[in-house]
């Protein structure tokens, strides 16, 4: 798959972050929880088809859920918490976001590129080919039913175990890997189709 998207002017880290296993000790408090777990749910509302704007408003949505009920919370089940809360406040957003093709695309390409162990600086036409691979990323998931692009996300973004995927959906584990199995599947028909819009294939440069 083509690169995921960062988070913009952040000092967080955009490395996927695997879920929490079933010991993970519980969160002590809301700064707690939203320095352990904010990345993770701007990463999934971003790739569920948000921009990186309505992302930041859904992100902030969530959290102000998830402060009235952190007694509900079960230990070793927050990422699965916020997870269902997630998908549905990006849902609700999605209904009344105005899309635009390059709204925040240069924005999307400059966050991609990390800097170099050197201290470098990219070249512009590498910027910019990695601003194109990620939309085109985007433009894809968008195609997939939900279901699909959700657990595509989770695996090749988050890279969760399909266990990880199972109990985020709560699905069994053997529908959660046939699930992965078509969305993969699906996301390389894609692809292919579009081959030729693909700027980090082989030989493209």
């Amino acid at each position: 798959m083509t690169p995921a998207a960062s988070r913009p002017s952040s000092p967080r880290s955009s490395s996927p972050e695997p879920v929490s296993p079933p010991d993970d000790p519980p969160e002590r408090n809301l700064e707690d929880l939203v320095h352990r777990h904010l990345d993770f749910v701007w990463r999934l509302l971003r790739r569920l088809g948000l921009s990186e704007a309505d992302a930041e408003d859904a992100a902030q949505q969530v959290l102000l859920v998830v402060a009235g009920k952190l007694g509900e919370i079960e230990p070793g089940k927050t990422r699965t918490f916020l997870y269902g809360i997630a998908l549905r406040v990006a849902s609700n957003a999605r209904r009344g976001q105005r899309r635009s093709a390059r709204a925040g695309q240069e924005q999307s390409a400059l966050a991609a590129v990390q800097r170099p162990a050197g201290g470098g600086v990219p070249w512009p036409d590498e910027i910019a080919e990695l601003g194109r691979a990620q939309a085109l990323l985007d433009e894809l998931l968008s195609e997939l039913p939900e279901e699909l692009a959700r657990v595509l996300v989770l695996a090749e973004i988050e890279q969760c175990t399909v266990p990880e995927i199972a109990e985020l959906e709560g699905m069994p584990v053997g529908t959660a890997a046939s699930r992965l199995r078509r969305a993969r599947v699906a996301f390389r028909e894609l692809l292919l189709r579009e081959e030729h819009r693909n700027p980090l294939r082989e030989g493209a440069r």
